[in-house]
């Protein structure tokens, strides 16, 4: 990747930005000082896509200290996730430190001021998110960025295992295969995050039982009626009692109900074999009928219009 040389430091530009023409306006420009006296800096980084998202693995024998300095005449900077593969290291921003021990996280985003520390003889993935999840994690970033408590979650350590696997495996996959593999890992980062902010407790005592059946109804039936009344009747409870099932979990009945039907949606439109249907009929099929209405929602949910999902996706192949 570019490294251009200065005073400063050393800048570090298109390593995750490499669809940029001029890497000079890449959004992903940081600025890199090695420690120990030593100016110069070299690493070995090799990029990689996976559908929406962007990665990098970066391995290097230098300390070094990295730090945001997007162009002015970039796209305002993403989120990014970055797993520490081996080595040392420790995340700074918003206020909080994160120390990184192989195999941990951190979310952080070069839109704001951060300090990344790694030690000699690191090795770092790092992924930038799609722009529905990094959505997500902008309406979180009091909490979620330099959080050294997230990979020690349940749903944390689930996405710790399954990047560590990306990060050792990501020139292995076919093209549908990395495409697919980057939506589990968003996936899989937008439950950590819906947990982070509450949403993860799970019922507790019998109820859990009633809960995973209700899900499970709802997933089923996803193209049905799936209005409170109907999914509290299927299960001989009351509406009331279905709400509380819910409000236990951090979400609303309807909340879930678009949730799932939008997530449909998006692996639909990811589809190849589904390539030949317009999103409008995708979104019927999965209970979304009214055009203008799922268009909003989509872009609500997940930062991009149908359209654009799909384009993305082609464009990762």
């Amino acid at each position: 990747m570019p490294v251009e040389r200065r005073d400063d430091g050393n800048l570090v530009f298109g390593y995750l930005d490499t669809a940029t023409a001029d890497l000079s306006g890449a959004s992903d420009t940081v600025l890199v000082r090695a420690r120990a006296g030593d100016e110069g800096y070299s690493a070995e980084m090799r990029p990689s896509r996976f559908g929406a998202l962007s990665g990098c693995d970066i391995s290097g024998d230098q300390a070094i200290r990295v730090m945001p300095r997007p162009s002015p005449a970039a796209p305002r900077p993403g989120h990014l996730l970055g797993l520490l593969v081996s080595g040392r290291g420790e995340l700074e921003q918003d206020g909080r430190r994160a120390a990184l021990a192989p195999g941990d996280f951190v979310l952080y985003t070069g839109a704001r001021p951060f300090r990344l520390e790694l030690g000699s003889g690191h090795r770092y993935f790092v992924l930038s998110l799609d722009p529905g999840t990094a959505g997500q994690v902008a309406t979180s970033a009091g909490s979620v960025t330099a959080n050294a408590e997230l990979p020690r979650s349940p749903s944390g350590r689930v996405l710790a295992a399954v990047v560590g696997e990306l990060a050792e495996r990501a020139h292995g996959f076919g093209p549908l295969a990395r495409r697919e593999m980057g939506e589990h890992v968003s996936a899989i980062l937008r439950t950590l995050l819906r947990e982070a902010g509450g949403a993860g407790a799970a019922a507790g005592g019998g109820t859990a039982g009633v809960l995973d059946r209700v899900l499970a109804y709802i997933d089923d039936r996803l193209a049905e009626d799936l209005s409170p009344g109907t999914i509290a009747a299927a299960h001989h409870i009351s509406v009331r009692h279905l709400h509380a099932l819910f409000r236990e979990s951090g979400v609303t009945v309807s909340d879930h109900v678009r949730r799932r039907r939008l997530e449909r949606i998006r692996q639909d439109l990811l589809d190849p074999a589904l390539a030949h249907l317009p999103a409008y009929a995708l979104a019927a099929r999965r209970g979304l009928g009214e055009a203008s209405h799922f268009s909003r929602v989509f872009r609500a949910e997940f930062g991009l219009s149908p359209r654009a999902v799909r384009e993305q996706a082609h464009a990762g192949t």
